[in-house]
């Protein structure tokens, strides 16, 4: 079936998206220098009080369980290290960008709920396994963005596919090809493309459906499981679920990656403090 929207008039509106942060753009970019200054850094983000109070309302939570509350970005950095922090304005950042709303189909609460229990179970995977879990986290934050851009860059038809995925059983990605001619993942790879993320957080966000998709990218496989684990599946029924050539590449099990794995009430308590609900 012929696309019915043109995935240009998509891109052509991308820009009309609402704007991240400076300083999150900035942190954005780090991703791809390693050689960033974390001290120069957190006084960037400090000088964005709302959004480095976000921050420390999150680092000072029972999740991450510090002996004393941290009162600055510096002291944040010092404690958590710079990685945790980067991933924690990222999350801020989006999440002021694109505020929760629930008027729709599409409800962003419960996207942002999801998107960092994703988020957290990749980065806690990527740790135990050995993965590169700098940026695993941002992966799997975004790793359904693409959902989020058609949900405002074409609400109306977006809102029927989300009723026809509610009225059929197919999943979202079969109803968007029959009906557009492109699907999410697409979307979301661009905008990835276009905030200058990392090769490897674009190509997580464009197959990670496919986790064996060729060449082979680890973090890609790993928001995969992560995806599963927030869905629920957990022990013998989500190992049943994965390929064996892909627990073999990733060398998991279930008794490898048990421990490593935040509980979701915690994550949950968390994502609602940084919406601030």
């Amino acid at each position: 079936m012929p696309a019915t929207t043109d995935k240009r008039q998509i891109f052509d509106k991308l820009h009309q998206l609402p704007a991240m942060p400076q300083v999150v753009r900035e942190v954005m970019a780090s991703f791809k220098n390693p050689n960033v200054g974390s001290a120069i850094m957190a006084k960037k983000i400090a000088h964005d009080q709302g959004l480095s109070a976000r921050v420390l309302r999150v680092a000072n939570s029972s999740f991450y369980g510090l002996a004393r509350e941290v009162g600055s970005m510096q002291e944040a950095v010092t404690v958590l290290g710079f990685d945790t922090v980067r991933s924690l304005v990222v999350l801020a950042g989006a999440t002021f960008a694109f505020p929760p709303s629930a008027n729709t189909l599409f409800d962003r609460q419960t996207y942002w709920i999801n998107s960092f229990r994703v988020a957290t179970y990749t980065e806690a995977l990527a740790q135990c396994l050995g993965g590169a879990w700098q940026m695993s986290f941002t992966a799997g934050l975004f790793h359904d963005v693409g959902q989020l851009v058609l949900s405002i860059c074409i609400p109306e038809k977006f809102s029927g596919l989300l009723e026809q995925q509610k009225s059929s059983g197919l999943s979202l990605i079969e109803i968007e090809q029959a009906a557009l001619g492109f699907d999410h993942a697409e979307i979301g790879a661009e905008m990835a493309r276009r905030w200058n993320f990392p090769p490897e957080i674009e190509h997580a966000i464009h197959y990670w459906r496919t986790p064996e998709h060729e060449p082979f990218e680890q973090t890609n496989a790993i928001v995969y499981v992560a995806v599963l684990l927030e869905s629920g599946l957990r022990g013998d029924d989500l190992m049943a679920r994965l390929p064996e050539t892909l627990c073999d590449r990733l060398q998991i099990s279930w008794e490898r990656i048990e421990a490593c794995l935040p509980q979701p009430d915690q994550l949950d308590a968390v994502a609602n403090l940084m919406l601030g609900t």
